[in-house]
């Protein structure tokens, strides 16, 4: 008898214990918790500044309005950030990872198996309106023209060999017959705003948002007529800027073209949120719920128009999910020459 009522016993409280933790709320679950956001990225850049800021409006949506803590862990382009996220993030919702477009086509292209964006959720990314990127042209420049680039040498400032602002004149030379000399290894927009200056470069890749915004310094430059915008990397004309052309208009080989509609849309991936696979759908639909809200917020909008971002859209998860699924149905010979511009 007594080990009958003990085994009862032990079995109505294991079902208590079950029906006391399905039935706990979103709400009941985040209150009191930390959420850890994890920036793959260093302390102190803009990555790093609007994941900061967006993490203290994110968390005031959360239901139960948890606290948040930033991790920091740069690396691999974002890799080692997105790779932690996946392999040790966790899986209860209390880790949110915000990350760096770039890990969404980096395996792909490097064959890097160790972080697949499609093993992770996705909540949405935030796109700060630098895509397309476009090809501008300093005032001492002989260069003033998209048809000038074609006839006359432009020598193109950039940073590191795989960034966009290398990679696509690159591709517009091989591809377009663009006539540039692209001198890379400058340390960030700074050091070549000062090479245009002193005249050792003629222009360069940036985003496009200086263009609608006139954010940062190439947007005062535009406004003083010291910079002009010559090209957008785009497959299509943008409605945004009329009469600019685009460089998908100068890549006519079929081949050609895939490879540069590849690296556009990949250029067109903003800083995306996820957590690892595994965490209960009523947390991620809250925690996207927030990432929406986020977006409405009047305190995010304002951090924004003071950062010198320009411009925050919302790119969703739906957007997110359509963009891998075409990235990794790209073929290998595609991927083949991508790679000849992207790696060093």
């Amino acid at each position: 008898m007594t080990i009958f009522r003990t085994a009862a016993f032990t079995v109505t409280s294991v079902l208590a214990f079950h029906s006391s933790a399905v039935a706990e709320t979103v709400e009941e679950f985040y209150t009191g918790k930390t959420i850890t956001m994890t920036v793959a990225a260093g302390n102190g850049g803009m990555a790093d500044s609007v994941a900061r800021a967006f993490s203290e409006i994110f968390v005031s949506h959360i239901p139960g309005q948890p606290d948040v803590v930033i991790q920091n862990v740069p690396g691999g382009g974002g890799l080692v950030g997105a790779t932690q996220l996946k392999s040790a993030g966790a899986t209860d919702g209390t880790e949110v990872g915000f990350l760096l477009g770039n890990v969404i086509t980096a395996p792909l292209i490097t064959g890097n198996d160790q972080f697949d964006p499609r093993e992770v959720t996705w909540l949405g990314a935030i796109d700060s309106g630098d895509y397309p990127r476009a090809l501008y042209a300093y005032q001492s420049a002989e260069v003033q023209s998209a048809e000038a680039m074609f006839t006359t040498e432009m020598v193109m400032g950039a940073t590191s060999f795989s960034h966009y602002n290398r990679v696509f004149p690159a591709m517009l030379q091989e591809f377009g017959g663009a006539n540039f000399n692209i001198v890379a290894g400058y340390k960030g927009s700074g050091e070549v705003n000062l090479a245009m200056e002193r005249g050792e470069v003629d222009g360069w890749v940036t985003g496009s948002q200086h263009i609608r915004a006139h954010v940062g310094t190439a947007g005062q430059w535009l406004l003083e007529g010291k910079l002009t915008p010559l090209m957008l990397f785009a497959e299509e004309p943008d409605p945004r800027h009329p009469g600019l052309p685009v460089a998908m208009d100068y890549i006519t080989d079929p081949a050609q073209q895939e490879v540069a509609r590849f690296l556009f849309k990949a250029s067109s991936v903003g800083r995306p949120l996820a957590v690892p696979a595994g965490v209960p759908e009523d947390r991620v639909e809250a925690l996207r719920d927030a990432v929406e809200a986020t977006f409405a917020d009047p305190a995010f909008a304002e951090f924004i128009a003071t950062s010198g971002l320009g411009e925050a859209q919302l790119q969703t998860v739906e957007d997110l999910d359509a963009l891998i699924a075409g990235f990794y149905a790209t073929p290998d010979e595609i991927l083949e020459t991508v790679r000849g511009f992207t790696i060093n």
